[in-house]
């Protein structure tokens, strides 16, 4: 199933990316194109589909690199 749109959560904690994941899917049809999510490498990805349930099945989690962090 293709994409229809792809959200950078890169770098944000667990809560605000299920948060923005939700606000995604909210008036979108269950039978629509998956979302895309991109999550940085240190992102735990049962946590994220464990969190969301049943709408997990709508997303698709693509790894990115971990955040640089200021020295």
């Amino acid at each position: 199933m293709q994409r229809s749109l792809t959200l950078d959560c890169n770098g944000l904690p667990h809560a605000p990316t299920v948060l923005r994941i939700k606000q995604a899917l909210v008036g979108k049809k269950a039978g629509s194109s998956r979302v895309g999510v991109l999550v940085g490498a240190d992102c735990d990805h049962a946590r994220i589909t464990g969190s969301l349930g049943k709408l997990a099945s709508r997303i698709e989690l693509l790894s990115g690199p971990a955040p640089k962090t200021l020295d």
